[in-house]
């Protein structure tokens, strides 16, 4: 039987947004080819002509634009959907016709994989499913792959942060299935195959290979790729036919200069003077005298007049730039859009369609209804310049989020900012829970408690978002909010009921979460509380209450003076943290640490491998996997809520000095050190540590090496650019010992990534 090949062509392009505003990305234009009519070409020249392509967004003008194929030499067969359903449920919709070995392709994927070998290899392996993968230097946007000597896949890890980079190897969206892969497809319900269907072929122990294709491979999904796209078909890196380099009907004046790679389209007008290097220039475009246009499409009837600079942009039909305008890097013009004379564009600037950047003006955001920027992320949450841009950014949230029963509170300074939290919300159609005024901490735990999607705290001009767990996002959703707000790609405020709710005892939910199980148990031991926030105050006086603890005192974080009788707790402004202390005693970082892990054992009779935990606590209890039991979550609350962790202290009190709770402590010394680190060597250094090393290791939050003594964890940071290791040995010169070795051998990676890039 002939081999068939499906195209997923059903996206929205959202991230290409506005050059997919008027049409569905697989029609983007690549040197004046749509998209998909390069996979369909690609599919013939390897004599695979029976071709499927699953629709949802403007199915119409896919249908228009290829209509049976015969221009491709292909059969081709439409499979519309009427909502989205993920990769795998969409290829389900032609489970009756695809009876044989089927490739799988993305519309909006540019390759000249060669598929013949590829399926060789997948009939040689005797495989379910073949995963085309292809080795890139920055895999965060991607589903990164594991395989072993044999090519069979041992692990998938869906776009992965820095700190999980532990290959280079990404998925490419092509496949290569058996007819069987239906039976772990469910009819009629969206599916997804990397989140859903690999994954359990995986565990299923099902024939599931990679094949590692060295050719050319593009996801053309945002405005970066498609201009990279362009250049590699321009510059003759593929091995994808594409047009003539100056259709014959064009005009160019003799002064003009032509550099690099430039394609000129039918009844182009290039006028005197005007250069272009490495340009797409469409058809009946119109370049104007003086004009440089470097590295940039334009599209069909889009004009730049005299003495316009263009940079890395991208003009959709119709667009104007007019004399003397300047677009920097990554700039794009919906169709119709214009730039006024004299008038300059930053770097990254998109205008919709018939909008207009106004003349001698100097534009550094985005104009799509409003004037948005993406906000500075940091440590903390992210950090608003305006009041208009924490409400763009907190609607982002409620489109990114699955659940849309969100909840949020703030600290003591920030009413205004979070009423405008609530009211962007609800404007996007969530539902609110208006917590009001409590700490992060207690927002942490009520989010998972209350079965929440995420949660949005506001402290100064700071917004913290959480998700469903209740812990920080991850860089790939920030991401994908700062994508939103640059696009504003999500329906218009009020088109969806929302609602807000005032929460009523949040604080006292939060209490009886935390408490300890006896906590009726009187403790007469004087305490001293270490504080400067009111908020924490109250809410530790009152759960301190509720504890039975008869003597405390008061006190600012300055004055830490004890009598001998009195154990101190010194709480941390934003009450995240709390260090026990007595007069004679003040514990050691680690050893607060193993305190409060020995407390979370005691209470719950066991511990769980969650990141920070060091490997001295397995001599405390054995560590099992983290999952999500109520355990698990006390546990993650204890190690970063400052509150929690002092009523449980107090707890122990009862039974013991905190002398007498560190003496039975396992001793350990953990150190870090950060080494600077480019963002393309993170997952180079990383997955290399993974390959050399002969020693036990396990891959979680980064790598962990394990030494005869001691433990090395190395891991990169998702925000800046640095790796940091850390080093942890009961013996504190091991320790030491351990951390410098990795810092070391760091550099030693850096310094041979930058000798090889520098190399002729």
């Amino acid at each position: 039987m002939a081999v068939q090949a499906m195209i997923m062509a059903g996206g929205e392009g959202v991230r290409l947004h506005p050059l997919t505003l008027n049409m569905p990305k697989p029609l983007v234009p690549l040197l004046g080819e749509p998209v998909m009519g390069y996979a369909l070409k690609l599919l013939k020249s390897h004599q695979i002509t029976d071709v499927g392509a699953t629709l949802w967004y403007q199915p119409r003008k896919i249908r228009a634009a290829f209509g049976k194929g015969d221009a491709y030499g292909v059969k081709l067969r439409y499979y519309e959907e009427k909502s989205p359903m993920g990769t795998a449920g969409s290829i389900g919709l032609a489970r009756d016709q695809l009876r044989g070995t089927f490739f799988v392709l993305s519309g909006d994927g540019l390759t000249d994989c060669d598929l013949t070998r590829a399926l060789a290899f997948h009939r040689e392996r005797g495989a379910l499913a073949t995963l085309v993968l292809r080795r890139v230097s920055v895999p965060l946007p991607y589903g990164v792959v594991m395989c072993d000597g044999q090519g069979k896949i041992t692990r998938f890890i869906e776009k992965p942060t820095w700190s999980r980079v532990f290959s280079d190897l990404v998925n490419t969206g092509i496949y290569i299935l058996e007819p069987e892969i239906f039976q772990y497809i469910p009819a009629g319900e969206p599916y997804d195959f990397g989140k859903d269907v690999f994954p359990a072929l995986l565990e299923k122990g099902l024939p599931m290979y990679g094949f590692e294709t060295t050719g050319y491979w593009c996801d053309v999904g945002d405005l970066r790729a498609y201009l990279s796209a362009q250049q590699a078909l321009l510059r003759g890196e593929t091995a994808l036919p594409h047009p003539s380099r100056q259709d014959a009907s064009a005009r160019i004046h003799p002064t003009a200069r032509l550099l690099g790679h430039c394609l000129i389209g039918k009844e182009a007008v290039i006028g005197p003077g005007a250069v272009l290097e490495n340009a797409v220039i469409g058809d009946h475009c119109q370049v104007g005298p003086g004009a440089v246009i470097k590295d940039s499409c334009l599209w069909s009837k889009s004009a730049a007049s005299a003495r316009a600079q263009i940079e890395g942009s991208v003009l959709c039909e119709g667009a104007v730039v007019r004399q003397e305008a300047r677009l920097a890097d990554g700039c794009a013009l919906g169709r119709g859009a214009s730039v006024g004379a004299g008038a300059e564009l930053g770097p990254g600037v998109r205008i919709w369609p018939h909008l207009k950047a106004p003349s001698r003006a100097a534009v550094h955001r985005s104009i799509v209804n409003g004037d948005l920027s993406a906000p500075l992320w940091t440590g903390r949450g992210a950090d608003c310049e305006s009041a208009e841009q924490a409400c763009s950014l907190c609607m982002a949230f409620g489109r990114v989020t699955e659940k849309r029963q969100l909840i949020c509170a703030r600290g003591e300074d920030s009413s205004a900012l979070h009423a405008l939290a609530c009211g962007a919300l609800a404007a996007a159609g969530c539902r609110v829970l208006d917590g009001g005024k409590m700490t992060l901490s207690a927002l942490r735990c009520l989010v998972p408690s209350l079965g929440m999607g995420g949660g949005i705290y506001a402290q100064g001009q700071s917004l913290t978002f959480l998700d469903e767990e209740g812990t920080p996002l991850a860089s790939r959703f920030q991401a994908a909010m700062d994508a939103c707000v640059m696009r504003q790609d999500g329906p218009p405020a009020f088109t969806r009921q929302g609602e807000i709710i005032r929460l009523r005892g949040g604080e006292e939910m939060y209490l009886a979460r935390i408490l300890p199980d006896d906590a009726k148990k009187p403790l007469w031991s004087p305490v001293v509380i270490c504080c400067d926030s009111a908020l924490l105050r109250r809410m530790t006086g009152e759960g301190l209450e509720r504890m039975n603890v008869r003597c405390v005192r008061w006190a600012p974080t300055g004055e830490m003076a004890l009598s001998d009788q009195e154990t101190g707790f010194l709480l941390d402004a934003e009450g995240r943290d709390v260090c026990p202390f007595t007069a004679r005693c003040l514990p050691t970082p680690e050893q607060q640490l193993m305190l409060k892990l020995y407390l979370c054992h005691r209470q719950a009779g066991r511990l769980y491998d969650l990141p920070g935990v060091p490997r001295a606590a397995a001599h405390i209890a054995p560590l099992v996997p983290p999952d999500h039991s109520d355990a698990c979550l006390q546990q993650r609350r204890v190690m970063a809520d400052g509150v929690a962790a002092l009523l449980m202290l107090c707890q122990a009190l009862k039974h013991g000095t905190l002398s007498d709770l560190l003496a039975g402590l396992p001793e350990t010394h953990i150190l870090s050190r950060e080494a600077p680190c480019t963002p393309r060597d993170k997952g180079r250094i990383l997955h290399a540590l993974c390959d050399e090393t002969r020693l036990p290791h396990t891959l979680a939050e980064g790598v962990r090496i394990q030494h005869e003594g001691g433990c090395a964890t190395i891991v990169p940071d998702d925000h800046r650019p640095l790796v940091r290791i850390t080093s942890e040995s009961a013996d504190s010169e091991f320790a030491r010992e351990l951390c410098d070795f990795y810092l070391t051998r760091i550099r030693g990676m850096m310094e041979e990534n930058k000798t090889s890039s520098d190399a002729p």
